[in-house]
């Protein structure tokens, strides 16, 4: 280990390598989270739970606060964290066919069977999504460089309650550096 040390401290400019190696490292992770959307779901009787990796709906709402809350006379830096019970539901279309069959028996009685078959409707190989429910928001934490006066943690606690248009969310105004 001491001669690679020796090595490096021999090389001009080590520290600039080194710190184009460290941005290299930071943008390949910074890239990876940045991929497309990937929409996935998992169906539980005829509700499906929708999972949007990339742009959850806490995460759109974090960034709606964000952006209203920082206008706010006085806030300054604003950060929002939004705790949800999962991603929410969807009701995805379906191509139904009924099918009913009606036989005679060997004693000349009729006998009426009906089937059904659904299967997802699907466009550019994604379900069709008729309508979405949002998941339950459990709590909003905001924090704001501003909120140690009381008058704007007020203003932020009102808004964030506005925007929500639910009083019953807890939300929890900080203030931060």
């Amino acid at each position: 280990m001491k001669k690679i040390w020796e090595k490096i401290k021999q090389i001009k400019h080590w520290e600039i390598y080194a710190a184009v190696i460290v941005v290299v490292i930071m943008l390949g992770i910074y890239l990876s989270t940045m991929r497309g959307n990937h929409v996935s779901s998992t169906k539980t009787d005829d509700i499906t739970t929708i999972t949007n990796n990339d742009n959850s709906y806490a995460s759109q709402l974090e960034t709606k606060l964000e952006n209203v809350l920082s206008c706010l006379a006085g806030a300054g830096h604003v950060a929002v964290m939004v705790m949800t019970d999962g991603e929410g539901t969807a009701e995805l279309a379906y191509d139904v066919q009924e099918k009913t069959v009606t036989q005679t028996g060997a004693n000349g009685q009729e006998v009426t069977t009906s089937t059904v078959d659904k299967t997802v409707v699907n466009k550019n190989g994604s379900p069709v999504i008729l309508w979405t429910n949002p998941p339950k928001i459990l709590g909003i934490v905001v924090v704001a460089t501003g909120a140690s006066d009381v008058g704007v943690r007020l203003n932020l606690l009102h808004a964030v309650q506005t925007m929500l248009g639910d009083k019953n969310v807890p939300i929890q105004i900080l203030s931060g550096n």
